[in-house]
């Protein structure tokens, strides 16, 4: 079954029974024409939600979600993900904008509020009473298929660039209880430290040192 919206095919596949949804191809370089970008249409889909002016209850809600269950035991070379996103470039590229697999993007208006936690992008991890952790784990990884390239530039885990106006206040915030920090009552060379930052190189456990003030 396929429905065209504007110059867009829409194919909805009965697959098993079930459907799946395709709008253009997954390729690794093919063209698709009729679902070009252009300076008229810079989106293929749009899911716009609001509150239509009126105070939610208090829920989460979302947009969009992408949600993948899996029931069975898993060996090998398995991935899964709930959402993927993907920019794939085939030319040389030289502007200066941002690209990026996935663009996480908290806007607050002029007359908001950010009383509490926010974030362009918001990864959780949830390991309950009854699961076994046996690799390490991440609300956030960060990961690589290749960087064989020429760097002419650095490549980075984490990016802080300058804001457009503004300043960052911190580049790491930290809880002083989440299990990452530990509270330290040494000092290095006379400078107090308020506490470490426990990391691990390889199999090397290693503590951060954070100063109780700015060493001099």
């Amino acid at each position: 079954m396929s429905l065209k919206v504007n110059d867009t095919i829409v194919e909805a596949t009965n697959n098993d029974a079930g459907y799946v949804m395709s709008i253009g191809e997954w390729s690794s370089s093919a063209i698709v024409a009729r679902n070009a970008l252009k300076s008229t249409r810079t989106k293929i889909l749009d899911v716009c939600a609001d509150d239509a002016g009126t105070a939610l209850s208090a829920t989460a809600y979302r947009a969009m979600r992408g949600r993948m269950l899996c029931t069975k035991a898993k060996s090998g070379d398995y991935s899964g993900f709930g959402i993927q996103g993907h920019y794939k470039n085939t030319a040389a590229d030289t502007s200066t904008g941002n690209k990026a697999g996935v663009w996480g993007y908290y806007e607050a208006g002029v007359v908001a509020t950010i009383a509490a936690n926010s974030a362009g992008v918001y990864a959780m991890l949830d390991a309950p009473t009854g699961a076994t952790i046996g690799g390490t784990v991440g609300a956030l990884q960060c990961c690589s298929n290749d960087l064989g390239g020429t760097h002419t530039g650095k490549a980075a885990c984490i990016h802080c660039p300058n804001p457009v106006a503004g300043t960052w206040d911190y580049a790491l915030v930290f809880g002083d209880t989440t299990g990452a920090t530990t509270a330290n009552t040494h000092s290095i060379d006379s400078h107090a430290l308020a506490f470490v930052i426990k990391v691990r190189v390889g199999a090397v456990d290693g503590f951060v040192p954070v100063f109780a003030a700015a060493p001099a």
